[in-house]
């Protein structure tokens, strides 16, 4: 029933909204909506399943750039963003085990798609999405124990993939695409494996106003108008944090206590700390370098030792020493559009004591969005995952303050 009712709303919503007349190229983004259907399958840990396959079903508004000579949204060859909502029949995946399942799971997320080669009407390029999911079917120790994908109802989610796009009218477009979408608690709860699945399908999108469908066969990327962003260096400090659950401390509480008593028990969420400064100089309206200098503080030190302990014994004993405070030296590279940047880190631990279970090694990743209100102007926001080998540590949400 609610599938059905999802599928109607998409097709409403398809067919309403009255004409609007056509604007020019200079009078800011059009609307759109686009509606679709995707075939997906699970991706990792196969050998989970005897059903691998479902149905996701996808609503979107979507913002169409026009950009003239030397804008953002000409350099980026006139990007789409979007603001969605996908449904997925999750529940129709089926475990091995009896202890194992999934329930239908929607997101809502934010999403970019760029053009990166155009023939005629035809046009191809890549999109990303970025947003939160909700799934009552999650981890229980007892009646869900073989789900350990993800043990909370709220989720993580980010996708990728590629399109090619026809322009069948002034209004209408059809859309093929292929993506590739994952789902995790990102450390709020344990345990977290993460949900990966791949597949593609169809949709249509309808514009609301007119427009001339590009023309050529493909694009040189333009240059940003200087009088767009100012060249030079950037100095910017933060600080924020967020929550992590332990997955030492779960594999410990799981050794020593019986199934029914960790059915009652919650992992705490332990609080995170950050405290950052780099320097950026921003190569040209697109691109930013630097290097970075970090200092974080993870409270659950205590119960990592004790983790380490039960899970390693004596082993644990001979463990370097535990400290709250690590920190660490990086390079920065920001990509930039108008107000908003995603930017990726790689980073190396100069001072970092987290025993024999928490250690990963001496690099850290940091990766996400800042963005740079004009109405906050000199200051930004950030949202970000801190990683190590590229596995999610915690969500960090930083404020920071940036100067010349």
């Amino acid at each position: 029933m609610k599938r059905t009712a999802f599928i109607a709303v998409l097709a409403a919503l398809c067919c309403a909204g009255a004409p609007v007349a056509a604007q020019g190229p200079g009078d800011g983004p059009a609307s759109a909506v686009r509606a679709g259907a995707d075939r997906m399958t699970i991706g990792s840990f196969r050998d989970s399943y005897t059903s691998l396959g479902f149905n996701s079903f996808t609503l979107e508004w979507d913002f169409v750039t026009r950009g003239e000579a030397g804008s953002y949204s000409a350099a980026y060859n006139r990007p789409v963003f979007a603001i969605g909502l996908t449904y997925n029949t999750l529940g129709d995946v089926v475990f091995r085990s009896k202890n194992g399942r999934y329930s239908d799971m929607v997101a809502a997320y934010g999403s970019v798609s760029r053009d990166l080669l155009r023939y005629g009407r035809f046009s191809m390029g890549y999109d990303l999405s970025l947003g939160l999911s909700y799934s009552g079917g999650y981890y229980h120790p007892v009646t869900n124990r073989s789900n350990w994908f993800f043990s909370s109802p709220v989720l993580m989610y980010v996708a990728g993939g590629g399109h090619i796009t026809w322009a069948v009218a002034r209004r209408f477009d059809l859309i093929a695409g292929i993506s590739v979408r994952h789902n995790s608690s990102a450390r709020f709860a344990y345990p977290n494996g993460g949900l990966n699945y791949w597949g593609g399908g169809l949709s249509a999108r309808y514009h609301f106003q007119d427009r001339k469908p590009a023309a050529g066969r493909g694009f040189r990327t333009p240059r940003i108008s200087e009088n767009l962003y100012e060249k030079g260096w950037n100095y910017e400090i933060y600080a924020g944090g967020g929550v992590h659950a332990c997955a030492a401390e779960w594999l410990a509480t799981s050794k020593t206590v019986d199934k029914e008593t960790l059915a009652d028990t919650h992992l705490r969420r332990w609080p995170m700390a950050s405290l950052g400064f780099d320097a950026v100089y921003r190569l040209s309206g697109r691109f930013g370098i630097g290097a970075a200098a970090d200092a974080f503080y993870c409270s659950n030190m205590e119960a990592l030792k004790w983790a380490d302990n039960v899970i390693y014994g004596e082993e644990a004993a001979s463990a370097t020493s535990y400290a709250p405070f690590s920190f660490g030296l990086g390079a920065v590279q920001e990509v930039f559009y108008k107000r908003t940047a995603f930017f990726l880190q790689e980073g190396f631990y100069l001072y970092r004591k987290a025993g024999i279970h928490g250690y990963h090694g001496r690099l850290y990743e940091r990766a996400g969005l800042r963005l740079y209100p004009k109405a906050l102007d000199p200051f930004f926001i950030t949202v970000c995952i801190k990683a190590h080998k590229f596995k999610a540590d915690y969500m960090d949400f930083t404020v920071g303050l940036r100067f010349k």
